[in-house]
C-alpha cells in the first residue's frame, strides 16, 4: 500500500471507519500553506479529508492555526450546522475530540474529516447571485453576532498596517531610483489615508468564514447549497467584511478580472439590506475599506516586496507599472460605494 493511502487509512480508523471500506481517494490541488486536501469514498459515501500542518506560512503576517484556534473554528463549524447555516458538516473521532494529531512524512498534521458538499463556483457574478449572496450573508450575520468565542478580534486595518510596515522596511535596502522611490511612497500614503478614514471607535465584531466565491457552492438552478471554508472562520468587524464581499461580487467577468460593477455591488448591498446601518459615516469607511481589500492586501504586498528586491532596470519598470495599474484599480473600487 502506498505511504499515502496508509496514511489515509490509518487516520480513518480514528473516526471509526474501517479502511477496507476505502474505494479511492482523489487528492485535490495543492494550496500555498501547504495542507494536503483529499476527496475519499467510503462505499457509498464522500468525504473530505484534510490534513492540515502546524506551520503553515514562513511570515507572521497571517494569524497562527493553533490546536485552540482550530477546535473553536470546529465548534463553530457544529453551531452553523445546528442553525441550518449550509456550511460543512464535520465528522468528530470516535474519542469525541474535533480532531485527531497524525505524522506524515516527518512532518506533523491535523486531520479532519468532513461529509462532501456537492455543487459549482458562480465567478462571473450577475445582479441576482449578488443579491442572494448578500441576503445568505446578513442571515449568517446575523445568527452568529451573538456568538462568543475564544478567538482574537483583530481588525483587517492591523494587517493592512503590518503589510505597509513590511513595504517600507523592504523599501530601505532597495536600490530602486528616486521615480519610483517616490511614487511608492505616495502609494503608500494613500493607503495610509484610507486606513484613518477606516477607524472606529467601536468594531461590530461578528464571526465569519471566508466567503469568498471559490468557497460558495452553488446548484444548477443558482440556489446557494454550501460554503466550504474553515480554516479562516475568526472575528471579523461587519463592515470590514461587507468590503471584501463588495469587492469579489462586483466581478461580471469573473475572480480573474478586476472589471467591478457598481450595479453587481449594490445588488449586495441590497439584498444584505444595508440600508438600515449604512450611515454617511459608515459609508465612508466602507468605500476606504474596498480601497484597502483591494489596493493593500497580500496579493499588492508580495508582489511589491519581490519587485522591491529586483536590481536591474527591468524591475524598476515592473513597479512602476504595478503601482499604475493598483492606482487605477483603487478608483474602479471606490466608485464601487456610492455615498
Amino acid at each position: 500500500m502506498r505511504n499515502e493511502e496508509s496514511m489515509i487509512c490509518t487516520a480513518l480508523e480514528a473516526y471509526g471507519e474501517d479502511s477496507k471500506r476505502l474505494n479511492g481517494y482523489k487528492k485535490l490541488p495543492e494550496n500555498f500553506h501547504g495542507d494536503h486536501h483529499y476527496q475519499i469514498q467510503l462505499e457509498n459515501k464522500t468525504f473530505s479529508a484534510r490534513f492540515i500542518g502546524l506551520k503553515r506560512y514562513d511570515h507572521a503576517a497571517f494569524g497562527e492555526l493553533t490546536d485552540n484556534v482550530l477546535t473553536e473554528q470546529m465548534r463553530f463549524c457544529d453551531f452553523l450546522n445546528e442553525n441550518e447555516i449550509p456550511f460543512m458538516r464535520r465528522k468528530p473521532p470516535v474519542d469525541g475530540n474535533p480532531y485527531i494529531h497524525v505524522n506524515w512524512k516527518d512532518s506533523a498534521y491535523r486531520f479532519l474529516l468532513f461529509e462532501w458538499m456537492e455543487g459549482r463556483h458562480i465567478t462571473h457574478c450577475t445582479e441576482e447571485v449578488a443579491y442572494k449572496m448578500g441576503k445568505m450573508v446578513r442571515r449568517y450575520h446575523e445568527i452568529t453576532c451573538t456568538y462568543s468565542a475564544s478567538l482574537p478580534k483583530v481588525s483587517h486595518i492591523d494587517g493592512y498596517e503590518k503589510f505597509i510596515k513590511m513595504i517600507r522596511t523592504a523599501m530601505t535596502d532597495s536600490t530602486i531610483d528616486v521615480q519610483e522611490r517616490s511614487m511608492l511612497h505616495t502609494y503608500l500614503q494613500a493607503a495610509e489615508h484610507h486606513i484613518k478614514r477606516s477607524a472606529a471607535t467601536n468594531f461590530d465584531f461578528i464571526m465569519q468564514s471566508d466567503l469568498n466565491p471559490l468557497n460558495i457552492l452553488w446548484d444548477e438552478t443558482d440556489a446557494l447549497t454550501g460554503i466550504i471554508d474553515f480554516e479562516h472562520i475568526g472575528y471579523t468587524d461587519r463592515i470590514e467584511g461587507l468590503a471584501w464581499l463588495i469587492k469579489w461580487y462586483a466581478r461580471p467577468y469573473g475572480i480573474g478580472s478586476n472589471a467591478e460593477s457598481p450595479k453587481l455591488a449594490q445588488s449586495l448591498l441590497k439584498g444584505y439590506g444595508a440600508e438600515d446601518f449604512l450611515n454617511k459615516e459608515n459609508l465612508v469607511r466602507l468605500q476606504s475599506l474596498v480601497w484597502l481589500s483591494g489596493c493593500m492586501n497580500w496579493g499588492f504586498t508580495v508582489k511589491t516586496l519581490d519587485l522591491l528586491k529586483e536590481h536591474d532596470g527591468r524591475g524598476q519598470m515592473e513597479l512602476n507599472g504595478h503601482l499604475i495599474k493598483y492606482q487605477e484599480r483603487g478608483e474602479k473600487l471606490k466608485s464601487l460605494v456610492i455615498q
